[in-house]
């Protein structure tokens, strides 16, 4: 009896832990879906007939994750929801060598298209291809710019902020590039001349703008360590992004791998590397800082800046090894960062004299306009 109750609880167990992983699969997928991708083509023979009934698998190579189809009476095959990434594709059919086509990038929200040809042979036989660095879109007429992963990672961003990588793309100015950009500005970004009131940004497909926002504050900012990939629309985006009249900021954040990772970092900034400012050694009280050092207009502002975080990934892992046999098909990713600053400003002002408060402004100059 014993026995069976506790045989009841494991199981019981096992079910709620693969229906929560479930939901939350069910959950990230969702949020993300009109930022994954689509691919579609026609598959045909050396001689250029259509081939109905062939099979063509897509497998993402960073995580055991993929989808099939087969082609339809046309040659054709269209295979959908797929979130962006490096894929590799195969296709397959009797008489035929197997095809095999490697490093194939699918961007986010942007539909691609791969023509298989097959060569006569056996199936256990293969021809393999490597996909071009740069394919040129010619399913859409969108004018934007992708920034990707290895950009990302090679790009100093001041603050940190994902959202100001838009500047990369030509068209895209912003009144305070030079400023820290850590916080939950929009970045006030004017985007082929619109106001920055009309850009949108996303955030995994989710829009980051909260309601007459007055283009003050996001919803919130994404760890540049935690951002896969960076898609910015000037124009011409196709109707179903809508929502605004300007451009479209899409950022699209990291999934785990079947590997775990994880790293750490700090950033800093201190007044110990800077130098002093003009503004501080012309108000200096004692014009000779060698020899009065303690002055403290001869060194410079006090400024503190640390930027700090962490991030971890890798696949999701049942309790029990037969569960997980050929079933790692789910992932996570957790990151966190910190910001803190300290800093001071010296702030100049002219003050009337003692014979200006008594009434005599015989001191003061004026200049006439001639």
């Amino acid at each position: 009896m014993v026995q069976k109750i506790e045989s009841f609880i494991v199981k019981s167990l096992v079910g709620l832990i693969g229906a929560l992983c479930l939901i939350f699969a069910v959950t990230i997928s969702g949020s993300a879906q009109s930022d994954n991708a689509q691919l579609s083509g026609f598959v045909k023979d050396a001689n250029g007939a259509v081939l109905p009934g062939a099979k063509v698998v897509i497998k993402n190579q960073d995580k055991e994750f993929g989808r099939s189809a087969v082609t339809s009476q046309e040659g054709y095959y269209v295979i959908s929801s797929l979130p962006p990434g490096l894929y590799t594709i195969s296709a397959e059919h009797s008489g035929f060598k197997r095809f095999l086509l490697a490093d194939k990038k699918l961007d986010p929200s942007i539909a691609a298209s791969v023509d298989i040809t097959l060569e006569t042979g056996q199936v256990s036989e293969s021809v393999s291809v490597t996909a071009a660095t740069s394919d040129v879109q010619l399913e859409t007429a969108t004018l934007g710019k992708l920034i990707t992963r290895e950009e990302i990672e090679r790009t100093e961003v001041n603050g940190r902020n994902p959202i100001f990588l838009a500047l990369l793309k030509p068209g895209v100015s912003g009144n305070n590039i030079a400023q820290n950009s850590f916080g939950l500005t929009t970045g006030g970004f004017n985007i082929n001349g619109s106001r920055s009131v009309n850009n949108t940004i996303f955030f995994d497909g989710t829009v980051a703008i909260r309601t007459r926002s007055n283009d003050t504050f996001s919803v919130g900012t994404a760890d540049l360590d935690a951002t896969q990939e960076v898609q910015i629309l000037t124009a011409n985006y196709n109707a179903e992004y809508g929502r605004s009249s300007g451009g479209q900021i899409r950022i699209i954040t990291k999934s785990g791998a079947k590997a775990f990772h994880a790293t750490a970092y700090e950033y800093v900034r201190n007044n110990a590397f800077n130098a002093n400012s003009w503004g501080r050694k012309t108000a200096t009280t004692n014009r000779d800082c060698k020899l009065f050092p303690a002055d403290q207009q001869c060194a410079p502002s006090p400024f503190r800046y640390n930027q700090y975080g962490y991030n971890v990934s890798g696949p999701v892992i049942l309790p029990f090894t037969h569960l997980n046999r050929g079933r790692r098909k789910l992932f996570w990713f957790w990151s966190q960062e910190w910001v803190k600053q300290k800093t001071s400003t010296l702030t100049t002002l002219r003050v009337p004299t003692e014979k200006m408060r008594q009434g005599d402004f015989s001191g003061l100059s004026f200049e006439r306009n001639s």
